[in-house]
């Protein structure tokens, strides 16, 4: 593989991109520009709010990190902007005659021995919010075409790195303002118990909300999952372009020998590849979740395919048990289908899996998470969920359907997780739960109902 695109290879699939730390997918795009092209000098510049001015970020000067309040006016180089809102890239490869950047060639290019300058515009949500630099140090060089796809191809990863950075800064005031959220119901919760009725109604809006809660934090799962192969699918695509137009190139010059046939060849069919199989996975990823989502806001019952329903529910909690590396097993038959209300197991499935992943695994090596259904001997649907988690000692287990109770508080738990579940299982599907669980001994539920 061409040195470049393995450069590009690297940075799409490093976690600092969609972390939501900007700063290191900043210092990882602008060390990759360095090694890429071979030049001493690499900046990061953002526009003014007017536009008429840029500011720079991070400058990076051979193995040394700037952060300096560096500044360029409209006034003082108005050919220089001008350029930038017209140019996809200003390629000068002599930077003191290339019209653009020769306003920099009383004072600034000398100075630092810059005889060529490499100029690519960064996009965000559909416009032009800075630009990247890359400045060539000594004698004047001639950029080449892949050299301007690879840095483009680079400064466009820095409004990827934007949206996660804003996604995470979404996901932090979402928790913020759940964790006030909770310190109003614990500041009312004294009053409500005063009165059955108001506890009651209180318990109902707080079921609403994490109902709502749950599809939320399942759509920003799938967006997190489905990123990922769609950047690759595109990087793949803009490689397959571009090994097309060389192809083009080399016939039209009649340069293509049968060695090179064959090699564009297998790095195109490679490429188509990489990206029907990137595609394929992303597709699978949205229908999964749009049937997990239509099922959450479905409320009436309905003839539903239970695996699949489980199926679909697990993939859209990827996030939250790969981070723990959980081994999920499923004993459901294909086949079984019940008439029930799809929204009700979908929010007694997932408050099951967060439990485990959030409070059951401290400790565990190899993490596991057993499902099965079946109808038993009576023809009542039998329901069973197992972790091999730390379990419940007998105190916890006897308050465990309690609101409110948690042993996790001062760690973000509310303890309305097992109470859903209880409340949902014997209003909604009126049925019975039975609770097996013991200190270090994992915990099972078991639901039974008629369906």
């Amino acid at each position: 593989m061409d040195p470049l695109e393995t450069i590009l290879l690297e940075v799409s699939r490093s976690h600092a991109i969609d972390s939501g730390a900007f700063d290191d997918a900043v210092y990882l795009i602008l060390q990759s520009l360095q090694r890429g092209l071979a030049v001493r000098r690499v900046s990061l510049w953002f526009y003014g709010a007017d536009s008429q001015s840029m500011a720079c970020h991070t400058l990076f000067d051979a193995g040394t990190v700037h952060q300096e309040p560096l500044q360029l006016l409209s006034l003082e180089y108005p050919r220089y902007f001008a350029g930038l809102r017209s140019e996809r890239a200003i390629v000068a490869d002599d930077a003191h005659t290339h019209p653009y950047t020769q306003e920099f060639s009383a004072g600034y290019l000398p100075l630092y021995q810059i005889s060529s300058m490499l100029d690519l515009p960064i996009r965000h949500l559909g416009r032009m919010i800075g630009i990247i630099c890359c400045e060539h140090v000594g004698t004047a060089r001639q950029w080449q075409a892949t050299e301007v796809r690879f840095a483009s191809s680079l400064a466009d990863q820095i409004g990827r790195a934007l949206n996660a950075q804003q996604f995470l800064k979404l996901q932090q005031q979402l928790e913020q303002l759940n964790c006030e959220l909770e310190q109003r119901v614990e500041q009312r919760s004294e009053q409500l118990r005063l009165s059955d009725q108001d506890l009651e109604k209180a318990h109902q809006q707080i079921l609403d909300q994490a109902r709502l809660a749950t599809l939320g934090g399942i759509v920003a799962g799938v967006a997190h999952e489905v990123s990922s192969p769609l950047g690759v699918a595109l990087l793949a695509g803009t490689n397959v372009q571009d090994l097309f137009a060389d192809l083009q190139q080399k016939t039209a010059d009649r340069s293509l020998t049968s060695k090179m046939w064959d090699d564009y060849v297998q790095r195109i069919s490679e490429g188509q590849q990489i990206l029907l199989s990137n595609l394929q996975r992303a597709q699978r990823l949205m229908d999964q979740f749009k049937a997990t989502a239509a099922c959450q806001t479905k409320a009436q019952s309905s003839s539903v395919l239970f695996r699949e329903l489980v199926q679909n529910l697990l993939a859209s909690l990827t996030p939250v048990t790969k981070q723990q590396k959980v081994q999920l097993e499923l004993n459901i038959d294909d086949k079984l289908q019940l008439v029930t209300a799809a929204d009700v197991w979908l929010q007694i499935l997932t408050n099951l899996v967060l439990n485990s992943c959030h409070h059951a695994f401290v400790g565990i090596m190899q993490p596991k998470i057993h499902i099965s259904a079946a109808f038993n001997a009576d023809q009542e649907f039998e329901f069973s969920y197992s972790d091999n988690g730390i379990g419940m000692d007998d105190s916890t287990k006897a308050r465990v359907f309690e609101p409110f109770f948690t042993t996790r508080a001062r760690e973000g738990g509310t303890g309305l997780g097992m109470s859903i579940i209880r409340q949902l299982v014997s209003d909604k599907l009126q049925g019975q739960l039975e609770l097996h669980s013991a200190s270090n001994d994992g915990f099972r539920l078991v639901i039974r109902c008629l369906a």
